[in-house]
């Protein structure tokens, strides 16, 4: 307490001595001001800010009085004010790093990051081997994606894909959290900028499964049969002894081959997936459903589909499946059960399931109930 009281004693003859020379009253407040400084590193948050609001005060130029006012807040939790005053202090020595850097670092701790963004734009142009980093180019991105300046946010996201100082893990972190949250509508009109950004990552991590797995997932969301292809026998050859990824690529490529009609392609992925696993369930259940519209091999696409629904006995997609395969084999009275367990577990949100149930119903002659089915149907494609 002591020491409290000679700093404003101190701070006392200041005010009182207007006569004294320029130079003396200089020394006062900065010696005034490094015992603020020591009471900040103590802890003393308060008693420091006492002495800082009296010698704005006195000097309300000042810009370090300022800027150790926001520290003093922001040790206290008072972000808001912490940035007032850091904010002042950054406007009035402009050409102050420090001020700008601890800035955008309280504005990170805030949650604003557009905000901590454009002041990282402003200190990367002035010392780019200092802040132009994985961080903060990440940070810039934002801050140009509230902007919509998309052109600038993906030129930021290219630059940071292709440094060689940011290690692939932070690259990969840095993009999916920089794509996150747009809506549909502005997704799908980013998509061809997206995907070229995938490409510079993949380039410039070729050996990167969260690379490639993040271009095939943009490649199948364009439509790009041919690039989800690839970039799932790159994923197979990155990760040979993964046999969950093996049969999940598989899969992928078997859906994307019937996709473009090659069908003969297709169930070639399939057979091949299911000598890894015979009971893996996404590929039994897509190969016995794309027999079942070419009504080839049914007592094949009904013995897989079988498989599906007594391991997973809830999933009305499977239940669709098999059901619809003993209607197609004559067995319309046996399918029923298996869409009313559709229906309890999801069924009734697939205009698909709802449109086979009815026609199930309309064979074994229920034709109200039928046309309640069939009439849920034509509402879910509405």
């Amino acid at each position: 307490m002591k020491k409290v009281l000679i700093c404003l004693l101190l701070i006392g003859r200041v005010l009182t001595l207007p006569a004294q020379s320029a130079q003396t009253d200089s020394a006062s407040v900065e010696n005034a001001l490094l015992d603020a400084v020591m009471y900040i590193q103590e802890g003393q948050a308060e008693a420091a800010y006492t002495i800082l609001d009296s010698l704005k005060n006195i000097s309300p130029s000042n810009d370090a009085v300022h800027y150790y006012m926001g520290l003093c807040r922001y040790s206290q939790g008072d972000f808001k004010n912490a940035i007032r005053h850091i904010k002042e202090a950054s406007e009035l020595d402009p050409s102050n790093n420090w001020y700008l850097e601890t800035l955008a670092n309280l504005y990170i701790y805030t949650g604003e990051p557009a905000e901590a963004g454009g002041l990282y734009r402003t200190l990367a142009e002035r010392n780019p081997e200092r802040f132009r980093n994985s961080l903060t180019l990440a940070l810039m991105a934002d801050s140009y994606r509230l902007k919509r300046d998309y052109k600038a946010f993906f030129e930021t996201l290219t630059e940071l894909v292709r440094d060689e100082n940011t290690d692939e893990e932070q690259k990969y972190q840095a993009v999916t959290g920089a794509l996150g949250g747009f809506d549909q509508r502005t997704f799908i009109s980013i998509l061809p900028q997206i995907d070229t950004l995938m490409q510079c990552f993949t380039q410039a991590e070729p050996r990167s499964v969260n690379a490639h797995r993040l271009r095939m997932e943009i490649a199948a969301t364009r439509g790009d049969n041919a690039t989800t292809i690839q970039e799932c026998r790159t994923l197979m050859e990155l990760q040979p002894d993964d046999k969950e990824q093996q049969l999940v690529n598989l899969s992928i490529i078997g859906d994307t081959y019937h996709a473009m009609g090659e069908t003969r392609k297709a169930y070639k992925c399939y057979e091949q997936a299911l000598k890894i696993d015979p009971e893996y369930c996404p590929v039994l259940n897509n190969y016995a459903y794309y027999l079942s519209e070419q009504r080839r091999r049914l007592c094949k696409a009904s013995r897989m589909s079988r498989i599906t629904v007594e391991k997973e006995p809830d999933n009305a997609t499977y239940l669709d499946t098999y059901g619809w395969i003993l209607f197609l084999r004559g067995k319309a009275k046996e399918a029923k059960p298996y869409f009313k367990h559709a229906m309890i577990y999801g069924g009734k949100e697939s205009a698909v399931i709802l449109m086979h149930y009815a026609i199930v119903l309309e064979k074994l002659g229920e034709k109200d109930l039928a046309a309640y089915y069939r009439n849920l149907s034509e509402n879910k494609k509405k």
